[in-house]
């Protein structure tokens, strides 16, 4: 008898940040444990067809167009139909069997309201109909008005389990439902075990700087040009201060277009540093692995570095990097107001006598590690 499929929908991810990227990648290498798994996306413009076909992705039929969601009632269309859509490697939400939601940081009020909202109505939908709707280690947060609150509160009630990422944000949900049923679990990021690809040896020690366009978004700061001179004049400081220090600055994207420009605004002030742009997210792991300090404004830039031992500095935009710097026991190298002298200060510091730090890292990260296994072991018990 041949054991039926079991389709699970992951979602917030992309192939275009390799934050992103690295926690489908980290989605899937944990589901290997459970048979006949078939991977289901949703179409976007960082989610292109080609990419999800070559993961062998069932196509997720979705329309949503800002308060008006007919996902649910594309299920409803005559079986025929449905069938046929079938044929051409397509499902409805109806047809998938559970949902990891690993957008990492997409739930709070700078996000749009609606988003809070159709992901609220979709939970419910998924509880009603038995399946588990399981929210992967993120961060969440802040909370302020009652309509976000509301919704929020709707998803905590149908989740079948919410992984948070840190205390900070476990209190945003607090704010919302209080006392948090069991199914709130606080959990570190679990990307952090995901094994870099190969990378040919490097005859020079190098640092690897990792800007991020979202520190300077006027989407997030009502400041952002005066923050955005700020912002690369301390990163020019540190590449300058890095090569004084004997070291090839490597300027690594981590995300899209938007960090490249960035990238080739600091190479073009500071000359002999290299833009680094690899496709392949275990690739871009190694790249950071390999250096011998790292500056990054990017949280999966961070825990690549720190999740190999790499000393890092984080330049912060949210409270998940604060967070994230704590649990490897470096939020002292969290920056939440960068200037070109803080920044210089702390690479000063950390090209100093580093072995604590190092050995540091490698007792958090086996502790880290341990509670990846719990999570996974908590998680497959809900999808067996």
């Amino acid at each position: 008898m041949t054991t039926p499929s079991y389709r699970i929908e992951i979602k917030g991810v992309q192939f275009r940040n390799k934050g992103a990227y690295l926690m489908l990648l980290a989605c899937l290498d944990g589901l290997r444990a459970l048979p006949q798994t078939e991977l289901v996306l949703s179409p976007g413009p960082n989610l292109p067809y080609p990419e999800r076909a070559r993961l062998g992705a069932w196509q997720k039929l979705s329309f949503r167009r800002k308060g008006m969601d007919l996902t649910p009632w594309i299920g409803r269309l005559p079986a025929p139909i449905i069938r046929l859509f079938n044929r051409y490697g397509m499902v409805t939400e109806q047809q998938v069997d559970a949902v990891l939601e690993a957008s990492g940081f997409a739930y709070g009020d700078q996000w749009p309201l609606q988003f809070l909202q159709n992901t609220a109505r979709e939970v419910e939908r998924f509880a009603k109909a038995g399946k588990p709707f399981i929210f992967m280690p993120q961060a969440f947060g802040p909370f302020k008005s009652e309509a976000s609150k509301a919704a929020m509160r709707q998803i905590i009630q149908h989740a079948r389990l919410i992984f948070v990422r840190d205390a900070v944000s476990k209190q945003h949900l607090e704010s919302c439902l209080s006392p948090l049923p069991a199914h709130v679990i606080q959990c570190p990021d679990f990307t952090i075990g995901l094994k870099p690809a190969s990378l040919p040896a490097v005859d020079q020690p190098y640092a690897a700087l990792i800007p991020n366009n979202k520190v300077i978004s006027p989407y997030h700061h009502a400041d952002a040009g005066q923050l955005k001179d700020d912002y690369l004049n301390a990163f020019v400081a540190a590449a300058t201060l890095l090569q004084q220090r004997g070291m090839q600055v490597k300027l690594v994207n981590h995300e899209g277009k938007e960090d490249a420009a960035l990238c080739q605004h600091i190479q073009a002030r500071v000359p002999g540093t290299e833009v680094v742009e690899l496709a392949d997210p275990l690739q871009v792991k190694a790249c950071i692995g390999a250096a011998s300090l790292v500056v990054s404004s990017r949280f999966h830039g961070a825990i690549n570095a720190l999740s190999q031992g790499v000393p890092c500095i984080a330049t912060s935009w949210s409270h998940k990097y604060r967070e994230m710097m704590q649990d490897f026991g470096m939020e002292d190298y969290c920056i939440e107001q960068l200037t070109a002298d803080k920044l210089c200060q702390s690479i000063e510091q950390l090209l100093g006598p580093k072995s604590d730090a190092v050995a540091t890292l490698g007792e958090r990260k086996d502790q880290l590690l341990q509670q990846n296994q719990q999570m996974w072991q908590q998680l497959l018990e809900q999808l067996r």
